[in-house]
């Protein structure tokens, strides 16, 4: 059974509502310079009330003009009459800056393996096709797919506006964050976690043991990217982890992007 500390990170961030401002850093993490990661987006939740501000709840990176990577645990809703918008270009939540793109969904594809009952569950990645191109320029650029199963070795990059507390009590940046994150092998991952956990083979793990920096709620869907030079490369889509956050001996769970290329790759061509 999952351990008790195990969550998808977006039930603690629906949590975070009642416990938070109505808007929502990563654990451990810097604030990001301007579109420091031009691929990154936000998928901000519109009440369509008039009054209430549009909620960042989940990250995600853009594939190519039309489409948008995520976690399939990102579908949700927090409203009746409300609908989710996908923003490029954005670095501070909180504001309206200029150069931000919003789109609708057209289209939200989750992995036919990914248990919606769960929750907390193997495949948990999606494919969001927006209903008008963005326009590629300086601040909004595309993220690298892996070759089908490649493997990945030492220090990635994780970004988002998830929370940076290491308490249950979540607290949210308005602006971009990133951290550094070293890669946890599967065997030590699974070991660290018990065996009776919601870790799959598809999984990979990031997170230094000491749980010092970690991915946390409303990081969920985000990128965590391997970078050399000017090549950017996605990992994995971010996915669950403990709760509180940055809990030793706890690294987070990420989608592991390699083994769903082929899915990726079939969902673009639709």
């Amino acid at each position: 059974m999952t351990s008790k500390l195990t969550v998808a990170f977006l039930l603690v961030a629906s949590l975070a509502l009642v416990c938070s401002r109505a808007a929502h850093k990563i654990v451990g993490g810097d604030e990001a310079e301007p579109h420091e990661f031009p691929y990154q987006i936000s998928l901000q939740w519109n009440f369509n009330d008039g009054r209430t501000p549009t909620m960042h709840f989940c990250g995600g990176s853009l594939l190519n003009e039309n489409f948008v990577l995520t976690a399939a645990h990102c579908k949700t809703s927090y409203s009746e009459d409300g609908t989710i918008e996908v923003v490029a270009a954005e670095h501070d939540v909180e504001t309206v800056e200029g150069p931000e793109q919003r789109r609708n969904v057209a289209e939200f594809i989750v992995h036919e393996g990914y248990d919606v009952i769960q929750g907390v569950s193997p495949d948990d990645i999606a494919v969001i096709r927006v209903d008008k191109p963005f326009q590629l320029n300086d601040k909004v650029k595309t993220v690298q797919l892996p070759k089908q199963f490649e493997q990945f070795e030492g220090d990635v990059t994780l970004s988002g506006w998830g929370s940076i507390s290491t308490t249950v009590y979540p607290e949210y940046p308005d602006k971009l964050r990133k951290v550094e994150l070293p890669l946890v092998d599967y065997d030590q991952c699974n070991l660290l976690w018990g065996y009776g956990s919601a870790l799959a083979t598809s999984n990979v793990c990031a997170g230094p043991i000491d749980g010092s920096k970690s991915a946390c709620s409303a990081d969920s869907g985000g990128p965590l990217v391997k970078q050399t030079g000017d090549e950017v490369i996605q990992v994995g889509v971010v996915s669950w982890g403990a709760v509180p956050c940055g809990s030793p001996r706890r690294p987070t769970v990420f989608a592991g992007v390699s083994h769903y290329v082929d899915w990726i790759e079939q969902q673009l061509r639709v």
